[in-house]
């Protein structure tokens, strides 16, 4: 999303970003391979967020991330990751995503704001002075550098962008978009930790453009290498390669149907509650059912305390001391939204029988397999799996919460994710697959699924500090991101400091009429006052 005349924003400048090291690029083999968790991620998805500064007291005198030295510190940044200078490219033989066009640099613009940062502040008498994304110009979307969402587009733009717009008080927001192909969320932040560490190593004598005579570098360079990178059909002897295809991986499948119409399809295909539950063996063949209403997208803060009533409420009575009877933050708060949202959907139905009809209520979780398959401690490439589950129409609409938060505990333990050779095996399948694009997952999106990542165990602020720590990081609601039951949730601004409480901020995109339902809804929020 672009700026219009009626924004207060506007870009003034655009700039080039390249290696402070022309080396560090030129060592890289072209193309630079990615790995199989690579590959499985849509190309036009990119992670992007908002990182918002603002003058504190004690800083008033002192010029906030001024764009000289943060171009300094992004050229040594891409030093120790030189492929974002790249651009990605998809093989058209067999769609392979890989990095060519080494050293054409990332993307830095510069951007001013005509009004002062608390314009933009909350009013409440619960949160005064705190900075909301929903408020910031154009709810973020204008913070963040112009983006081609075409695969052309993708495919001809910078890997990295980053835009740096300065309010007319001096408070500063960094608006940052990654490809989502060549890093997850903890790629991510470990980037914008280290970008802000070469930043603070540049001596003031060094802003003006010469990195002379103090070159700060990193104290734990990344490992840039994704997993797997190496493993492709054409380096395998052909049985080796014959059995990886033969894996028959529990939540992927080949596509076999592409080009299919409406017109093409049986009946019992265009009708999705005649399906069966989709697998790798039976993978889902009836066309997505979308809403047709607008999606809007709201922030919803869930105390430290919501949270433990919610758990409790969210755990098993009758498994006694079973090892097993525990569930997580993550699984009790997402079994809830799960289950509520869900409800909702059929409740507006009931009101609004003009409703499309509700897809099946798949649930997707991605799930972080760095440690699990023992990568290095500074991996940077994705590492990521997504699971599903489907829960029955009774479980969801008339069950405890318990039985919902006890499904969500099981889907992230399956042996698909816990056993390393298992997951080894997926990985192969997908990196000697003839034509990746058609690579499927069996997830089925629609108007009953609903979709959440678990962002609040990542330091999204501890680490983020340039001249002061960063007041918001959060996503902003964009035309990608405002898909109907797509959710983040997010740790809060005193994430890593003495007054954390553990609070979550979901971030939750929704068909609008489903908020009306929710609103209304006296146990969404029940545990609100615990």
């Amino acid at each position: 999303m672009t700026s219009t005349s009626k924004d207060p924003v506007s870009i003034i400048s655009r700039h080039k970003v390249c290696c402070a090291n022309e080396g560090s690029w030129k060592a890289l083999e072209s193309p630079f391979r990615l790995g199989p968790f690579d590959q499985a991620v849509n190309p036009i998805i990119p992670i992007q967020v908002v990182f918002v500064y603002k003058q504190a007291p004690s800083t008033h005198s002192v010029e906030l991330v001024p764009v000289e030295r943060l171009q300094c510190a992004l050229t040594l940044l891409l030093d120790h990751y030189p492929h974002l200078t790249g651009r990605l490219h998809i093989d058209p033989s067999d769609g392979t995503p890989e990095i060519t066009r080494l050293g054409s640099g990332a993307g830095l613009y510069v951007a001013k704001c005509s009004n002062r940062l608390d314009a933009y502040s909350s009013p409440g008498l619960t949160t005064p002075g705190r900075i909301l994304m929903s408020n910031l110009p154009s709810a973020g979307n204008v913070l963040l550098a112009p983006f081609d969402m075409t695969l052309e587009g993708v495919c001809h733009d910078h890997i990295l962008a980053i835009q740096h717009t300065r309010f007319s008080c001096g408070g500063v927001a960094l608006g940052v978009r990654l490809l989502h192909k060549v890093t997850d969320a903890d790629g991510f932040f470990q980037l914008m930790r280290d970008l802000a560490e070469l930043y603070r190593g540049i001596p003031s004598s060094n802003i003006h453009g010469d990195l002379a005579p103090v070159v700060p570098s990193l104290t734990h360079p990344p490992h840039t290498r994704s997993y797997m990178s190496d493993v492709s059909g054409s380096n395998m002897k052909p049985e080796q390669r014959q059995a990886a295809l033969d894996y028959k991986p529990s939540l992927l499948y080949v596509e076999s149907n592409i080009g299919a119409t409406e017109d093409s399809l049986l009946p019992s295909q265009k009708d999705s509650s005649a399906l069966p539950e989709a697998s790798a063996a039976n993978p889902p063949s009836s066309p997505t059912i979308t809403s047709t209403t607008p999606i809007t997208g709201r922030f919803l803060r869930f105390s430290g305390g919501e949270l433990s009533a919610l758990k409790a409420h969210a755990t098993d009575p009758y498994s006694g001391s079973s090892s097993n009877s525990w569930v997580s933050t993550f699984e009790a708060l997402s079994a809830h939204l799960h289950q509520s949202v869900y409800r909702a959907r059929v409740q507006l139905r009931v009101n609004d029988p003009s409703q499309p009809k509700l897809s099946f209520p798949d649930f997707l979780t991605p799930v972080n397999l760095r440690s699990r398959l023992g990568l290095p401690p500074r991996y940077f490439a994705n590492a990521l799996l997504c699971v599903y589950t489907c829960l029955s129409h009774d479980v969801l609409a008339n069950g405890p919460l318990w039985r919902v938060a006890k499904a969500l505990h099981d889907l992230t333990r399956t042996t698909y994710t816990t056993s390393k050779d298992e997951m080894n095996q997926t990985l192969k399948w997908i990196a000697v697959q003839p034509d990746k694009r058609r690579i499927k997952e069996s997830f089925r999106l629609g108007t009953g699924s609903f979709m959440l990542s678990q962002w609040n165990k990542v330091d999204m602020y501890p680490g983020m500090a340039f001249e002061v720590p960063p007041s918001l990081v959060s996503p902003p609601f964009t035309p990608i991101s405002l898909c109907d039951g797509l959710g983040y949730l997010l740790p809060t601004e005193a994430q890593g400091t003495t007054v954390d409480t553990g609070a979550i901020e979901v971030c939750l995109a929704l068909s609008e009429p489903l908020w009306d339902v929710l609103d209304q809804d006296e146990e969404f929020r029940r545990f609100r006052d615990a």
